[in-house]
């Protein structure tokens, strides 16, 4: 386990275990996540919108389910709590998207976008660099 130093300037050990598949499927999940906000604008503007939107939430879901395999695999805790919240809103996204209830799915939509995104920031921190005494 490394060190991680946070904006507070408290070091917490961050597990490195499968951190390279972390990243990668966090990256994907980020991404599929972007995906599905620019097809839901496809969706209200577009008569093909609806396909692509659905086909992007099963690249969703199998981000989702990915990240939670690797995240059992390091038998952490502190990295399997998140991807279950994770799967679990993607899954109750998929049920607010297909019962059309657009006063939710929006809103936790941007929320899961935002989390996975912070979670980039846990899993690339920030190099912490030294400086030369004068």
């Amino acid at each position: 386990m490394t060190r991680r130093a946070t904006a507070g300037g408290d070091d917490r050990p961050m597990n490195t275990a499968y951190l390279g598949a972390r990243r990668i499927v966090t990256i994907v999940l980020a991404a599929a996540l972007l995906i599905q906000g620019i097809t839901a604008g496809l969706l209200l503007a577009t008569p093909g919108g609806r396909g692509m939107h659905r086909a992007t939430a099963i690249l969703v879901l199998l981000a989702a389910l990915a990240s939670l395999v690797i995240s059992i695999m390091t038998k952490d805790r502190k990295v399997i709590v998140p991807a279950v919240m994770v799967l679990l809103l993607v899954l109750v996204q998929m049920y607010l998207g297909f019962a059309h209830f657009k006063a939710l799915h929006v809103p936790i939509g941007m929320l899961m976008f935002g989390g996975v995104v912070h979670s980039l920031g846990y899993l690339f921190p920030a190099r912490q660099t030294t400086s030369a005494a004068a």
